[in-house]
């Protein structure tokens, strides 16, 4: 196992999942460690087109708060795969590598068409899941897909419903 793995792997057997799963629950915990409001936002709640070289989840960290938006023409597990992605990006620390404020910049459509008042000054940085050719995505990646092992270890069948059948 990889040292970047084993540090997740340990990150996640700290972290508060819920049991049974629920995101929201989920995402609360998280917030209330980092001491920061986390809100979630789908496309859906946007009326955003959704094309196929927008990123499917957006992790917008403002001075204040964190958001994430996530592509909503999925199924359940994917969205939570992509929540836990960009839950990842934020617990191991990765707006250190994407810059500052000022280099913070919006440069995936979807964002900008989200937030076109959007001031750059107030975003200390962006990350968005679109491409896992470089470490961050990996890890991020590889947190959120143990987050959602954990989260289904006592259903192993959850996970595949989810994928298999959106859940109204």
């Amino acid at each position: 196992m990889k040292n970047s793995t084993k540090r997740i792997d340990k990150l996640v057997t700290q972290l508060p999942i819920p049991r049974p799963w629920n995101r929201t629950t989920f995402v609360d915990n998280v917030a209330t460690l980092r001491g920061r409001p986390i809100t979630l936002i789908s496309t859906a709640d946007l009326e955003l087109p959704v094309t196929p070289d927008s990123a499917c989840g957006i992790w917008l960290m403002r001075d204040s708060e964190d958001v994430i938006i996530y592509e909503a023409a999925t199924s359940e597990y994917h969205i939570d795969q992509i929540v836990c992605h960009e839950l990842g990006h934020m617990l191991l620390d990765h707006d250190r590598a994407a810059g500052t404020a000022e280099n913070a910049r919006a440069p995936d459509p979807l964002l900008r068409s989200a937030f076109p008042d959007l001031d750059p000054a107030t975003v200390r940085a962006v990350l968005g899941r679109s491409d896992y050719g470089d470490r961050l995505e990996r890890e991020a990646e590889t947190f959120a897909t143990l987050v959602m092992v954990a989260a289904t270890a006592d259903h192993p069948s959850q996970g595949l419903r989810n994928v298999l059948f959106r859940q109204q």
